[in-house]
């Protein structure tokens, strides 16, 4: 759904296909700008401490100018920049502005929304590199917290048809929890060192049978606001430039199942996989009767 946020009919639309696209909700100059700065100043220092350089644009919408070709000669600069954005000030800013707030309390109708630390992060999706997308997948199962947090996905470089957009299944939240399925039998094994590839959702081979997928460009400014169950995956980068997205998190203290859980999280913070799974059996049952 493409909606226009504060419309009469924004939360109604948003329950029934479990996302909606925002565009523009986010002001490009006060909310993203400071960001891109900030990304293209790392990206500097984390250059100087691998021993090489790296000269910021003055452009802030092209921060990125030129980081292909330095990962490519300095490839530790990429994990250096990927584990340091999420510390980032204006990155903690973008987090808890009233702009997310405010549209997560009109979606949900609640008056208390958290987000978790290690809930947020900034994703850098480089061309041809498809390592580390991300297969089918709700967004619950890593997180928890509440059957209806919602997961702002927002673009930080324009996300084109070559780039690959993140793809949406259409209604797909509204059958609920699904258990992880473990394909390689060392799930646990995989989990103690921060690996997760190889639990996937049962019968993703027909999620396109079964729900509409709508993979939607995007600009700096838009945000995909998804619902925790809607099921959802990274598509390759066949363009000539990495694909930068934030991802920011939010939960409803309001939640029966959160609070019966007291809120705790899931898969990415030390939840293990035979209690993940019980607790998604409960939290499955605890979807249908909402």
């Amino acid at each position: 759904m493409t909606a226009v946020a504060g419309s009469a009919t924004l939360r109604d639309d948003f329950a029934r296909d479990g996302f909606a696209v925002l565009r523009g909700w986010l002001d490009v100059a006060t909310e993203i700008e400071p960001l891109q700065r900030e990304l293209g100043l790392l990206i500097e220092h984390a250059a100087r401490a691998c021993g090489a350089r790296y000269d910021v644009p003055d452009d802030p919408a092209e921060f990125d100018r030129g980081y292909l070709a330095l990962v490519a000669t300095h490839p530790d600069v990429q994990p250096l920049v990927y584990d340091m954005a999420k510390n980032l000030v204006a990155f903690q800013r973008l987090i808890a502005g009233e702009r997310l707030a405010g549209l997560f309390r009109l979606l949900r109708d609640t008056e208390l929304a958290g987000t978790a630390p290690g809930s947020n992060g900034v994703r850098i999706d480089r061309p041809s590199d498809e390592r580390h997308l991300a297969p089918w997948h709700q967004e619950f199962q890593y997180q928890f917290r509440s059957l209806d947090a919602v997961t702002f996905w927002i673009p930080l470089v324009p996300v084109t048809v070559e780039m690959g957009p993140v793809v949406l299944a259409r209604g797909s939240h509204k059958a609920g929890v699904e258990p992880l399925v473990d394909t390689s039998g060392r799930g646990t094994n995989d989990m103690a060192v921060g690996e997760y590839g190889a639990l996937r959702i049962a019968g993703e081979a027909t999620i396109g049978e079964r729900y509409e997928l709508t993979a939607p460009v995007s600009e700096p400014g838009d945000v995909f606001a998804f619902d925790f169950l809607t099921l959802h995956a990274s598509s390759p980068n066949a363009g000539a430039r990495a694909r930068w997205t934030a991802q920011i998190r939010y939960f409803n203290f309001s939640d029966e199942f959160g609070a019966r859980i007291r809120w705790m999280g899931g898969l990415k913070h030390g939840t293990t996989l035979a209690a993940a799974n019980a607790l998604l059996a409960e939290a499955r049952a605890a979807a249908i009767d909402r």
